[in-house]
């Protein structure tokens, strides 16, 4: 155990420094964090911003490729001319398919164009990966709820049979002029490459972590990593009614121009969700706050590494102030050491320090009154040893008590008063037992010894018989218990319990028993009385020799052990004393004489 002031001093200095230290550095890594975390979060907010700008003219072109093939004039006078021959449908597919092939060949973002009508199904030869039947499309499952409502959209990323390539495309409805659906254009980019625009930007060097491209109804219709490398875009995605579309949960399905930091298993990212474009879509980004904030994780370790140094280089510091500081001190320890050692002429010197310079004069002081009260002591010492020659002629009393009693005990036994010398004898051998040289614990056989004394004696002054019983196992005599325990309630029991009773008879009975823990023991006294008034409380007791057993009980054993006194179904009254178990006499008799026995 420290207990050197000096090292206290040290210890206390570095552990305050280290607290103030901590709490600066934490609270200024906060504010620092916080405040770069905004910065940063601003900026990639900017450049989503931007991005997200810059993709519009890559979803602009695609959709206007699909737009312009559907409302083509070549095409509304193919699809309004109803009839056709062998020939002419020949010559209209080339033409379609040579205007899809201009148009693809326009718009490097396109991997390619499919038209899908019924227009040619006499002619199946005239189907092709160009032009198919609309079967080839409607059949799609994702087909029906998508064009249910309208004329053109986005598929989301889906496979394509036909080229069993994952695909991102844009769906345009043909139309007649009599407003009727007269075939589909698809045009279609491949989904692993959609996104990859992002890095023509030059805003990304690489795509590190997941995009999500928004179309103008909140729908995804790109991302740019699989789920599994980051399964937390799951818990930021909800699919729609239709089972076509997935979109951002309701909390951030409406938000734009928004950043937050969101958490996930003990990982935090931050969530960027840019304004609308051009386009009105909108881009979202999931970085892993990690790697974003490792640079002001490095200088916050770097605070907290300098401060460490710092303490460490004040230690020495501080233990040489401490050092001077306790000065005084250490040569008033030396001094009382002498003290102790029996020089009073010690003496201290003046201190500028108040503080010691009191304790300087309180020491002198002290050193002067222990030579005047070791002159006292000496007469008190002497005084004492004639007290102790007057204690050990009174110790002779009980022993002189004990033999005129057995005086008496022959005496009478030479008169043949052998009734005198019964009751002189058990009178003798319950003085002895109560006396014990001054012990608060006797053996468990001796306390019955006593009781029984008592009885006898009572036998022969009472008109009633008196029927005596004791049911304690031989193991138990040898435990200790408090002395004279028993004899005050056999005492109660006689005088006030068959004051107005009946019975021809005392029966007073004595059990002992182990309780079931194994750490305590339960002595009970029964009688066959008249039993206790109702609502009687130890209060009610009208002697002091219940009270004063209660007493030395809570006293020698503890609070947890008492005596119970209470009615008895059968009649009388029954008294239960629960005592601790002691195989050894747990009060010496010198312990006794100090406690003042």
């Amino acid at each position: 155990m420290i207990r050197k002031l000096k090292t206290i001093m040290v210890i206390c200095f570095v552990f305050v420094n280290a607290l103030f230290l901590a709490a600066v550095s934490y609270t200024s890594y906060q504010y620092f964090f916080n405040f770069t975390s905004n910065e940063i979060s601003e900026t990639k907010l900017s450049l989503l911003n931007e991005s997200a700008n810059k993709l519009s003219g890559v979803i602009k072109n695609i959709s206007e490729a699909g737009t312009f093939i559907a409302i083509d004039r070549t095409v509304s006078e193919i699809f309004d001319d109803s009839e056709t021959d062998p020939y002419d449908a020949l010559v209209e597919r080339n033409e379609l398919k040579n205007l899809i092939n201009n148009v693809a060949s326009l718009k490097q973002e396109v991997y390619s164009i499919e038209l899908f009508t019924d227009r040619y199904q006499e002619y199946s030869y005239l189907y092709d990966h160009t032009i198919q039947p609309e079967s080839n499309l409607t059949e799609r499952e994702w087909f029906a709820p998508f064009i249910e409502n309208v004329d053109n959209g986005w598929v989301p990323r889906h496979t394509d049979t036909l080229m069993d390539r994952e695909m991102i495309s844009y769906v345009h409805r043909i139309l007649n002029q009599r407003s009727q659906t007269v075939g589909y254009i698809k045009v279609n980019i491949l989904a692993e490459h959609f996104l990859e625009y992002l890095i023509d930007t030059d805003l990304y060097q690489e795509i590190n972590e997941p995009f999500i491209l928004l179309n103008t109804g909140g729908r995804i219709i790109a991302e740019t990593h699989s789920r599994e490398e980051f399964p937390i875009v799951n818990d930021l995605t909800v699919r729609t009614n239709n089972e076509i579309y997935e979109r951002l949960v309701p909390e951030y399905d409406e938000m734009t121009n928004h950043h937050q930091l969101i958490k996930r298993d003990n990982e935090y990212h931050l969530l960027l969700i840019s304004e609308p474009n051009y386009e009105q879509w909108r881009l979202v980004q999931v970085i892993p706050v990690d790697d974003l904030y490792a640079e002001t994780k490095e200088l916050g370790i770097f605070v907290l590494v300098i401060g460490f140094i710092a303490i460490l280089l004040s230690i020495p510091i501080v233990y040489g102030i401490g050092k001077w500081i306790t000065k005084p001190i250490t040569q008033m320890i030396k001094g009382m050491r002498k003290v102790e050692k029996g020089d009073f002429e010690v003496q201290m010197n003046r201190h500028y320090v108040e503080e010691y310079d009191i304790m300087a004069n309180n020491f002198n002081q002290m050193t002067g009154e222990l030579a005047d009260l070791l002159e006292k002591l000496e007469m008190e010492n002497s005084n004492r040893r004639e007290a102790e020659v007057r204690a050990l002629q009174s110790q002779i009393m009980p022993h002189f008590l004990y033999n005129t009693l057995d005086m008496i005990k022959w005496k009478s036994l030479d008169h043949d008063a052998d009734e005198v010398s019964d009751m002189v004898n058990n009178l003798s051998k319950m003085l002895r037992i109560g006396l014990s040289g001054g012990l608060k614990f006797i053996r468990l056989r001796d306390e019955l010894d006593h009781a029984k004394c008592y009885i006898d004696i009572q036998k022969q002054r009472q008109a009633q018989d008196i029927q005596y019983t004791v049911r304690v196992a031989a193991s138990m005599k040898d435990l200790y218990v408090p002395k004279i325990i028993l004899q005050p309630f056999i005492e109660n029991s006689i005088k006030h319990g068959y004051q107005s009773s009946n019975s021809e008879q005392m029966k007073i009975a004595i059990n002992g028993s182990i309780v079931e823990d194994g750490n305590h023991i339960k002595l009970t006294i029964k009688d066959n009385g008249n039993g206790l008034p109702e609502d009687w409380t130890f209060s009610d007791a009208k002697g002091i020799g219940i009270q004063n057993v209660r007493e030395r009980i809570a006293m020698y054993c503890g609070e947890q052990f008492d005596v119970k006194i209470f009615n008895h179904l059968q009649g009388g009254v029954m008294v239960e004393i629960l005592l601790p178990i002691h195989y050894h006499q747990p009060f010496t008799k010198a312990s006794s004489i100090e406690a003042g026995d």
